[in-house]
Formats: structure tokens, C-alpha cells, sequence
């Protein structure tokens, strides 16, 4: 026994199960049917407008344009979003040093000027060698 089948019987054993499912699907013997279906089917296709594929198109561009819309104003909503983040995060540093009496004095300031030495070792990590 394979797959649930049963070897000994093929696919056409039963002739009174045949004989009805042929009559079932059998095509109609008269020529008239397939002249009526035919008529039918020119009918249907000559009753339908012919689309280019511009037309098509066209209809979707009101939903196209809306889509288009609402990315655009989601994009700019987060970019307002993140600047914003950004400056308090920024305001907030800055009251942090102002809040802790951190001073900068004029060599600060002015070390952009100086050279570092040949072996020092923050001469790597200056991108322009100063």
C-alpha cells in the first residue's frame, strides 16, 4: 500500500463512476454552444473600453500625492523633533558647566597657537598637527 492508495485497483475500476464523471465533464457535442460562446466572448471584449496603461496611472496619483504628503510632514515632524532634543540637551550641558564654577582661562583658549612636541603624544590625536 503506497500513500494510502490501494495498489491492486487502477484509476478506472469502477466503469458506472467513470461513465458519470465523463458525462459530467464531458464538452457539449453541438457545434451551436461553441458558436454562443464565442459570440459571447467578442461581445464581452467589444463592450470593454480599451485602457492604456497611463489611465491607470492617473487614477491613483489623489492617493499618491496624499501618500507623498504625509511622508513629508512626518519627516519634517521628527526633524523638529530631534532639534529640539538637541538644543535642550545642549542648554542643559551648558547650565551643567555654568552650575559646577568650570573657568577657562586665555592659554585655554589660545592653544590652538602652540606646537606640541615631536614626541608628544597628543601631536596624534590633533587632526591638523598644531
Amino acid at each position: 500500500m503506497k500513500h494510502g492508495f490501494k495498489s491492486d485497483r487502477s484509476a478506472g475500476a469502477d466503469p458506472a463512476l467513470s461513465a458519470l464523471l465523463r458525462s459530467a465533464y464531458a464538452p457539449p457535442a453541438e457545434d451551436a454552444y461553441w458558436e454562443r460562446l464565442e459570440q459571447r466572448v467578442l461581445a464581452r471584449l467589444s463592450d470593454t473600453p480599451v485602457t492604456a496603461w497611463w489611465n491607470v496611472l492617473s487614477e491613483w496619483r489623489l492617493i499618491g500625492a496624499a501618500a507623498a504628503l504625509l511622508a513629508v510632514a512626518l519627516t519634517g515632524a521628527t526633524i523638529v523633533r530631534e532639534l529640539s532634543n538637541a538644543q535642550t540637551s545642549s542648554e542643559m550641558a551648558a547650565g551643567a558647566v555654568i552650575e559646577s564654577g568650570f573657568s577657562v582661562d586665555e592659554a585655554t583658549l589660545t592653544a590652538r597657537g602652540r606646537r606640541l612636541p615631536p614626541d608628544a603624544p597628543e601631536r596624534y590625536l590633533e587632526p591638523f598637527g598644531y
